[in-house]
This record gives C-alpha cells, sequence and structure tokens, in this order.
C-alpha cells in the first residue's frame, strides 16, 4: 500500500511530538491512530515482524546460533502469507514465550528481546481489529503481556525493560523516529523484510569427549548389576507374554524428571506401547532414576546419562546404552534448558565432558564450569 494522506499527516503529527518530548517518546494515542490510519493486517502485521527484528540482535547476541526465535519471526511472515496456519503459528509462539521466560533471571533485556517476536506473532494471529483497537490505559502501569509490539520493542531498544526510570532518551528518540520512517515505509512496500544474514563462519567440529570408566565399571558393580537386571526382568517377561519379536525401552532422565517409552516388534516396524502400560512404565523409569544415581557415584567428574536405552529380543538377549553428551529431538521437546543447567547442578562433570551445546547452556545460566 502507499502513504495516504493521512498516514502521512499523522506520521508527521509523530515526528513533531517525538522531537518536542523530552523523553523522545511516541505516545500511544498517537500510535494508534496510525495504525488504525493503515488498517490492513498483512502492514501491520509487518510493523509488528519489523519492531522483533529491530531488537532480535539483542537476543541473538545472548543466544548464540539462535534457530528458534528467528524461526518464529519467519513463520509469522509465512501466517500473513497465507502460506501456514494460525493454529500452528500460536502453538509455536506459546512455546517460545515460556521459553523466553526461562531466560528473564539470566538477561531480561534478552529474554524480552525473543519475547517481542512472540508478541509479533500473536498480532498476526489476532489480527488488525484487536491491535488497532481503542487502548486509554496508562502504557507505563501495565502488564508487559498487555504492551503492544512497538512499546515492548522500545523499552527492549532504550534499556527501560529493566526499569522504567532507566530508559535512555537519546535510544528512545532513535526508536521512534525508526518507527515512524523506516519501519512504516518498510511495512508500506512489499520488499523483503530485513533478515539477519546467516553467520558466515565454519562449523566447528564436535567436542570430542573422552571414554568413560562407568560404562565399564557399572558391570563391576552389584548394586548396579541389581537395577539393571530389574528392568530386564520386567521386559523379558512382556516379550515373552506378548510373543514380540524384541523391544525397545527407552528412559530420558534430566534432573528430576523422566520420559519413559516402550516401543515393542511384532514385525519390522516399531509399534508404541502406549499409556496402558504407564504403572509399569513408572516402576520401570524409578529404576533408571536410581541407576543413575549409582552410575554417577561410580565416577562423579564424568557426569550423569540423560538416556538409558535397553532392547530386549525373544532369545532373552539384552543390549543396553548410555547417552550422556546428546541433545536430540525428543529431549529439545521434553525438557527446556534450565532442566539441563539444573541436572548439571545436581550431577556436576568435569569440563572435558562437558558438551557444546550444554556449555554454551551454561553459560547462559551463567553457572561456572
Amino acid at each position: 500500500m502507499k502513504h495516504t494522506e493521512a498516514i502521512a499527516s499523522l506520521t508527521s503529527k509523530g515526528l513533531n511530538e517525538i522531537n518536542h518530548s523530552n523523553k523522545g517518546h511516541l505516545s500511544l494515542p498517537t500510535r494508534r491512530a496510525i495504525l488504525q490510519a493503515i488498517n490492513e493486517p498483512y502492514v501491520i502485521g509487518r510493523i509488528s515482524i519489523l519492531c522483533a527484528l529491530k531488537v532480535y540482535p539483542i537476543w541473538n547476541e545472548f543466544f548464540k546460533n539462535d534457530t528458534e526465535i528467528i524461526g518464529l519471526i519467519k513463520k509469522t511472515e509465512k501466517y500473513l502469507l497465507g502460506q501456514t496456519g494460525k493454529k500452528d503459528l500460536l502453538k509455536d509462539a506459546d512455546h517460545l514465550d515460556v521459553f523466553a521466560d526461562n531466560y528473564m533471571e539470566d538477561n531480561i533485556t534478552a529474554a524480552f528481546a525473543a519475547k517481542v517476536a512472540v508478541h509479533a506473532a500473536y498480532d498476526a494471529g489476532a489480527g488488525a481489529d484487536r491491535v488497532v483497537s481503542d487502548y486509554d490505559s496508562e502504557e507505563e502501569i501495565e502488564d508487559p503481556d498487555e504492551w503492544d509490539t512497538a512499546f515492548l520493542a522500545s523499552l527492549v531498544y532504550n534499556g527501560g525493560i529493566v526499569d522504567l526510570d532507566s530508559v535512555d532518551d537519546r535510544r528512545n528518540k532513535e526508536f521512534w523516529n525508526w518507527y515512524l520512517t523506516d519501519c512504516i515505509k518498510t511495512a508500506c512496500v512489499n520488499d523483503s523484510l530485513p533478515y539477519p544474514a546467516p553467520a558466515n563462519k565454519a562449523t566447528s567440529p564436535a567436542k570430542y569427549i573422552p571414554y568413560r570408566t562407568q560404562l565399564r565399571l557399572w558391570k563391576e558393580d552389584a548394586k548396579c548389576c541389581a537395577c539393571i537386571n530389574g528392568i530386564k526382568e520386567v521386559l523379558v517377561k512382556m516379550v515373552a507374554f506378548a510373543q514380540w519379536s524384541k523391544c525397545d525401552f527407552y528412559c530420558y532422565t534430566v534432573e528430576s524428571t523422566s520420559q519413559p517409552e516402550i516401543y515393542y516388534y511384532k514385525g519390522n516396524e516399531p509399534v508404541w506401547f502406549g499409556p496402558n502400560g504407564i504403572k509399569i512404565l513408572i516402576y520401570l523409569s524409578g529404576k533408571v532414576e536410581k541407576l543413575k544415581d549409582l552410575m554417577y557415584s561410580l565416577c562423579p567428574q564424568e557426569g550423569a546419562f540423560y538416556l538409558c536405552k535397553i532392547t530386549i529380543y525373544k532369545d532373552n538377549h539384552m543390549d543396553i546404552r548410555f547417552d550422556y553428551d546428546t541433545r536430540d529431538e525428543k529431549q529439545k521437546e521434553a525438557f527446556n534448558d534450565s532442566d539441563f543447567s539444573e541436572d548439571f547442578s545436581k550431577y556436576p562433570r568435569a569440563k572435558e565432558f562437558i558438551p557444546d551445546w550444554l556449555a554454551d547452556i551454561l553459560k547462559r545460566k551463567r553457572i561456572s564450569f
């Protein structure tokens, strides 16, 4: 769309307001009037996205190699273009809203920079009517969840997100001048949005992790063997009773939370055992949690495992595997960064046994290692 006379007039009024304000602020009524004059969901959605992109570098500086928040911003644009559904967009936004909350105590400014992207997604999902509706409350005393996306972005940019009395007036004026000029102009023309360029650096090879003696020592420890044999006994009975060819028992355990699953085979394809075996899964996960403690005690500097996988075949043969260093998709879905940092506090490990992804989490959480 092109600037109408009404938009141009309101923009001029806004710039005058900023330049005559001691704090360089653009008032909420003026912002609302501009959005009401635009009155196009696609353009208004792009304005919110541009606000998210304006402060995204603050998040990316804190959370190196981010893919999730920038992914949400891109998905928001796809939604505006009709290339993805509202349900899918809002599901991701809800997830990342909680994700950002996990970093409030570590870096509140960065966390709110991520939340600007979440707000932009909510704006797109809500449509223009909600975004441009009349709003006559004092924004300074409202809950951050009720602030409009532009105001939230301005506080991230000007430092006021930490304390409203700490706003950098120069940065505030800079932000609102950008909002009324480059932001609205870019949103109104059908140009590509200014996404950050992908990092142009070689990916460093995965860190070498030394062999863990726990993988050998448990076989010589009576308590560990008794624990594993208890798990094996249950699984062997299940395979024999149900006439499976084999079964795989997975138990992800991070901090004080476990995610157990059983898959069985009668042919070549695995079948999820399902919720009917919840009592069995609770019993087995308790055994794995005990095993985790026991194996950790054998050599604490090596850390504790995140996954125990046991496969039982119909001839009663058992394969067992432990994973200490991988964060796969299942773990990303089930456990957040705080779970892993708390697991580290409970089961600290020597630096040489800390994979790069865990080191990044600990740095963000300001946990020394």
